[in-house]
């Protein structure tokens, strides 16, 4: 009876749930916002234009960011730190942040460390009430039907058990692939970003306290603009199935995964500080690790929701990977949308418009 109750859950999550990286709660979910469409050209004619402007990209002029974070660290963890003689990601990473201006009413309070590191189990319960918060986008309790109340707890219910156990799959599979017993390849690296804030010892030893306010993800995934990444870790052997003979296929790759980017989330109360890039750059560098030519992700077409998100992608090099209707056994072309946003990489994923990105990861 157990094994029946745990396959029941199971299946019921497979059949419910999508990746976390999109918003599978929206009422916009399931169906395209024809009203918004039309400004899609426009809005991908110009920020697009911005990816292609140098003074847009990064730059590694100036000893640090306008955000405390010197831009030597960001070169060095994109370069594949340095592309040492190391068999796993040299974590934890510390960053040691430059000092706030001194006129600054908060710099006492302010971190004065980063530190990149694995997402390990401990951590799992300690961020999932923001995981959840920020790719759930919970269903909200209805206040009349007492029978859409409990549905609503039961598919709130198996969103965050969707997250809990992807994300333990996900520690799991990269402590396999770092394992020198075992000969499964590096996959599913979760990295998180930690604050170090020094405490007031009144001169004695200096101690931080740590807080966890950012993570994100690289994964091998098929190379597929038509799906996000799923929310249950894969076998490798079946992500290459998946490559070689899913009809959604783009026409122009190999027939192999993919370094593929997803779950990349800063903390509400932390953004605008270049977190976001320092996940990034360590994102690539462990894609250079190992030995990806380049990194895909998707990123929300929305022209409101999505414009943080697309800016820091085009402004780090990203660029849309055009659709030409050549996937394998469907012809269908999204090109009716204007020519702009399919040259841009804007493709349908179960309804919800999303660009498709792409950054070579050689050295030029």
């Amino acid at each position: 009876m157990n094994s029946l109750k745990r396959a029941f859950v199971v299946v019921s999550l497979l059949t419910t749930c999508q990746s976390f990286n999109t918003i599978i709660h929206s009422p916009a979910r399931n169906r395209v916002d024809n009203s918004g469409l039309h400004l899609f050209d426009s809005l991908l004619q110009k920020e697009g234009s911005k990816s292609n402007n140098g003074q847009q990209r990064r730059s590694s002029n100036g000893s640090s960011s306008t955000h405390r974070i010197p831009n030597a660290e960001l070169d060095f963890l994109g370069s594949g730190f340095g592309l040492g003689n190391y068999t796993t990601p040299p974590f934890p990473y510390p960053i040691e942040l430059t000092p706030p201006p001194p006129n600054s009413k908060k710099s006492r309070i302010q971190p004065s460390r980063l530190i990149i590191r694995h997402l390990e189990d401990v951590d799992i319960t300690n961020i999932l009430p923001e995981v959840v918060r920020e790719f759930g986008a919970l269903a909200p309790m209805p206040t009349n039907e007492p029978g859409d109340e409990l549905a609503t707890k039961i598919e709130n219910f198996l969103f965050s058990l969707t997250i809990l156990i992807g994300l333990t799959q996900r520690v799991v599979r990269r402590e396999k692939g770092y394992s020198i017993s075992n000969s499964a390849c590096p996959d599913h690296n979760v990295i998180c970003l930690v604050e170090q804030i020094p405490n007031n010892n009144n001169g004695e030893e200096i101690s931080y306290s740590e807080q966890i306010v950012g993570i994100a993800e690289l994964s091998w995934q098929p190379p597929n603009p038509n799906g996000n990444a799923p929310p249950f870790v894969l076998p490798y052997f079946m992500k290459t199935l998946i490559s070689r003979y899913a009809p959604s296929r783009e026409g122009s790759d190999a027939d192999a995964p993919v370094g593929y980017v997803s779950n990349v989330l800063v903390w509400k109360t932390r953004r605008g500080r270049g977190y976001g890039r320092v996940l990034m750059a360590a994102l690539e560098g462990i894609g250079k690790m190992w030995g990806c030519e380049d990194v895909r992700l998707h990123v929300d077409a929305n022209e409101y929701s999505g414009r943080i998100a697309r800016g820091l992608y085009w402004g780090l090099g990203y660029e849309g990977v055009p659709d030409r209707g050549l996937s394998k056994n469907n012809k269908v072309s999204y090109e009716w949308m204007g020519t702009s946003m399919a040259n841009q990489g804007l493709y349908l994923v179960d309804g919800v418009p999303l660009l498709y990105l792409r950054k070579s990861l050689r050295d030029e």
